[in-house]
């Protein structure tokens, strides 16, 4: 993987993120909490674990330890509605963003020493544990897209291709 590629695909991942975050604040407060069965329980719960798993990682490319993230990380409580999970989201984005700003391909493809959450050593190129989160976004993200269905909404579109026509056309 090149840094070319890997901008495309975090901005893209940043874009389907952003489409929903929107569609979700029209959610009615009480579904957006509602346990519906899903890994995380809620459209909130979900949308606070990816968004959440993105800050992990990063925390940890900085070189936090692990410990001192999971001290850190703040409860699916503390967000009460979308737009405290959007304001929060926005941040991560911008200080992700700054992040992939710093890196070329050298030290993209060079291994990435770090100890996981549950304390052991790992080792992969930064390019792994980058594609690692993009995967585990569009994971949750196909999540929510279930429940928002649950809810009876029709979710936004969120297709690679679909973020491909929609910068052609900008």
């Amino acid at each position: 993987m090149n840094t070319d590629q890997l901008r495309a695909l975090f901005a893209y991942n940043q874009w389907a993120n952003g489409c929903l975050l929107e569609a979700s604040a029209h959610v009615k407060a009480e579904d957006f909490t509602r346990e519906l069965g899903a890994s995380h329980g809620s459209v909130r719960g979900t949308l606070v674990h990816t968004v959440f798993g993105e800050w992990d990682w990063l925390r940890l490319w900085l070189g936090d330890s692990p410990k001192d993230i999971v001290r850190r990380e703040p409860p699916p409580e503390a967000f009460p509605d979308v737009a405290t999970l959007h304001s929060e989201w926005v941040t991560i984005v911008r200080d992700q963003r700054a992040f992939i700003d710093t890196l070329n391909d050298e030290v993209l493809n060079a291994v990435f020493s770090f100890e996981n959450f549950q304390g052991e050593h790992r080792e992969f190129p930064l390019s792994d544990t980058m594609q690692h989160v993009l995967n585990h976004s569009s994971y949750h993200r196909g999540q929510v897209v279930t429940l928002l269905r649950q809810l009876g909404l029709t979710p936004p579109g969120t297709d690679f291709l679909t973020f491909l026509l929609e910068r052609r056309q900008e």
